[in-house]
């Protein structure tokens, strides 16, 4: 079975930020990466792109959503804490994928990246798939690049640098999949709390 991701991007009100990173810190977070079939777990903030925060959770297969843990704690049975930040979010995207490449690779440690570009290519094919990684091909900076394909049928790329780089960087490496442009294109850097 193929790895599957879940990436989940939204941002809360300015009067409720502090209260959102202490909620997902302490409580979703933690929860979240104690689950059955979650593998690793990651927090980005978003430096170019909208909406702000971003976290990514690498997953044994997308069938770790389906499990009756993920149910206990989802949804209807979430805490009283999510039940009354999460209405308050804007920008939510919840994406639920498969890994098309490389296979089995999870994300990076964290501590090893300084910038990933999330980009996502609605109705891409195969030969855009071919064209990405043609153009993922020497590019400076970068450590890791991973595919998927999300419910929808949609290519999502996660690009991981070793160092800083500018959105100018991934713009000229990933704008255009092919014949499709990336309906969306952020670059994040590693979510830390000071």
């Amino acid at each position: 079975m193929p790895k599957g991701l879940l990436l989940v991007a939204m941002e809360p009100p300015a009067a409720f930020e502090e209260e959102f990173n202490d909620w997902y810190d302490s409580e979703h977070f933690p929860q979240r990466r104690g689950l059955p079939g979650f593998e690793s777990a990651s927090r980005w903030v978003c430096l170019s792109g909208w909406p702000r925060w971003l976290a990514i959770y690498d997953l044994n297969s997308v069938e770790a959503l389906a499990t009756p843990e993920y149910a206990a704690v989802s949804g209807e049975n979430s805490t009283p804490w999510s039940k009354r930040l999460l209405p308050r979010t804007i920008g939510r995207r919840r994406v639920v994928a498969e890994q098309l490449h490389p296979g089995g690779a999870l994300a990076l440690p964290v501590g090893e990246v300084a910038r990933l570009c999330v980009a996502q290519y609605p109705g891409a094919g195969d030969a855009a798939v071919a064209a990405l990684l043609q153009s993922a091909a020497g590019l400076d900076g970068l450590c890791q690049l991973r595919l998927f394909r999300d419910t929808a049928g949609a290519l999502w790329l996660l690009a991981a640098f070793s160092r800083p780089v500018g959105s100018e960087h991934v713009e000229a490496a990933f704008a255009v999949a092919g014949d499709y442009g990336a309906k969306l294109l952020n670059l994040y850097a590693p979510y830390r709390r000071d």
